[in-house]
């Protein structure tokens, strides 16, 4: 099952990385997608930098099968 996980500034990095680590572990693809303006790293919530695996305006949402979208106020008000 291929998965798409959104990151933006201010995501909260524990919710990214753990589920992104752990869907991995089990050998599940994991796409980490930066929305702030391609993917360069972003800074999460506790100043943990992030690297995007793409640009969200990259993705096509056809080839995924599951959305995880990770909290962090300022990383959800991004998304929003």
């Amino acid at each position: 099952m291929k998965v798409l996980i959104p990151v933006a500034e201010g995501s909260e990095e524990m919710e990214v990385v753990i589920v992104a680590d752990t869907l991995r572990r089990a050998r599940w693809p994991v796409v980490l997608a930066g929305l702030a303006g391609g993917a360069g790293a972003i800074r999460a919530s506790r100043g943990v930098r992030l690297v995007p695996d793409a640009a969200w305006a990259d993705i096509v949402p056809e080839d995924f099968e599951m959305l995880v979208i990770p909290g962090g106020a300022e990383g959800v008000a991004a998304m929003a």
